[in-house]
C-alpha cells in the first residue's frame, strides 16, 4: 500500500510532466482538492471546467490526472466517499 507522500509525490511528478510549474502545483492541488471535498461525486470533465474558471487554463485535467489526485486525497482522508 502507497503512503500519503508517495501518491503526492507520483501526482508532482505527472503535473510537472504536464507542463505545471513546480511553485504553482500546490496552489493547483489546493483547488483541486476544493472541488473535490465539496463534490465528491464530480467528474473529471466538471472538475477541469472549473479549475479554468479559476483560470488554471495552462493545463487539461486528463481521466489519469483526475484519478491521481483523487487517490492522494484518499489517502489524506479528505474524500472518503468518492464514487463515480
Amino acid at each position: 500500500m502507497n503512503s500519503i507522500s508517495e501518491f503526492k509525490q507520483i501526482l508532482i511528478a505527472h503535473l510537472i510532466a504536464k507542463g505545471l510549474e513546480k511553485e504553482t502545483i500546490p496552489s493547483f492541488i489546493r483547488s483541486m482538492r476544493i472541488y473535490l471535498s465539496n463534490d465528491p461525486k464530480i467528474n473529471y470533465l466538471k472538475a477541469n471546467k472549473h479549475l479554468h474558471f479559476l483560470g488554471w487554463n495552462d493545463i487539461e485535467v486528463d481521466y489519469h490526472t483526475f484519478q491521481l489526485a483523487i487517490a492522494y486525497f484518499e489517502a489524506e482522508g479528505i474524500i472518503t466517499d468518492f464514487s463515480s
